[in-house]
């Protein structure tokens, strides 16, 4: 106890020494080792618990983390004038974490998280149908590379597409969709609220899914899903710090670390092989979204 009491306000003075964007860079790095622990926990209970019945629990125990808030606030944390966006919000979620949840189960975890990097390029193309967004020649072109790279990733007429993969392209699909909701909603609402929102609305949606394919789990497979739900959350923290003290465009790119993580949990806890195809075209998928990030912060300077 003595020795961390010395040594932890000279972890704490290092820490502060570091420039914004360095310590940011760590955070988003660790993110990205954390969501690959979420989907490597996914992907070990999923062996016999149904992706139904893993999608509530993630959405359960992830959502623990706005009970000080809803404690806090009581009912007044629910109050809003945007419930159908909530509803909407919420829906798009758990879909989304019930089609990353399946991909991860159904193929090689390096594969489903380099699909899931399209997540921006359908950003772009629902905030200009919903959002209203001006997007230049450049962005378009820009999107249409990293299109082409999903497309050397799935490689259609080639191989047969498997319902896992594009199960991997529609959460990213449905991921973007819930962030065109947020970007609406929190100009009204705090961030929490919409966090509590999503947490009671997303457990309802997945809990009758839920109740058909029931298969009571282990303790071994309760501590995993509670671990899954428990990264999910730690996770987006992590986000949220490294967004915090580091520049957007700098420090985004790190996010694309998963694949490395995603490559060696892939082989050293499953056994899995690497697909060139896929690493090229998560390659071309990567350069067209940081171009597109780094256009975006010209474009605020």
């Amino acid at each position: 106890m003595i020795l961390q009491e010395r040594v932890q306000p000279l972890i704490d003075r290092y820490w502060s020494a570091l420039p914004g964007n360095l310590r940011g860079i760590i955070w988003m790095m660790l993110a990205a080792l954390t969501f690959t622990g979420v989907q490597t926990a996914t992907k070990l209970v999923g062996t016999r618990i149904d992706s139904a019945e893993i999608t509530f629990f993630r959405c359960l125990f992830g959502g623990l983390t706005v009970l000080p808030f809803l404690i806090k606030n009581g009912p007044s944390g629910f109050h809003t004038t945007m419930p159908w966006m909530h509803i909407g919000r919420g829906v798009a979620g758990a879909a989304a974490i019930f089609c990353m949840v399946y991909s991860v189960v159904n193929m090689p975890l390096a594969d489903a998280t380099a699909i899931g990097f399209a997540r921006p390029l359908f950003m772009i193309l629902l905030a200009v149908l919903f959002l209203h967004e001006v997007v230049g020649w450049r962005r378009w072109t820009a999107t249409a590379v990293g299109f082409a790279g999903v497309l050397i990733m799935l490689r259609p007429g080639i191989e047969v597409v498997s319902f896992a993969a594009l199960a991997a392209l529609l959460a990213s699909l449905f991921f973007s969709l819930g962030h065109v909701y947020i970007k609406k909603i929190t100009k009204v609402d705090h961030p929490m609220k919409v966090m509590a929102w999503y947490w009671v609305v997303s457990s309802i949606v997945t809990f009758v899914p839920m109740l058909f394919v029931w298969v009571t789990p282990t303790l071994e497979e309760f501590a995993l899903l509670m671990v899954v739900g428990f990264l999910s959350g730690s996770a987006q923290t992590l986000v949220v710090y490294s967004l915090r003290v580091g520049d957007a465009s700098l420090v985004e790119p790190f996010d694309y670390s998963r694949i490395v993580w995603a490559l060696l949990a892939g082989v050293l806890i499953f056994g899995e092989s690497a697909d060139i195809w896929v690493l090229l075209g998560a390659a071309v998928v990567a350069a067209s979204n940081i171009y597109i990030a780094r256009r975006a912060a010209k474009r605020l300077e």
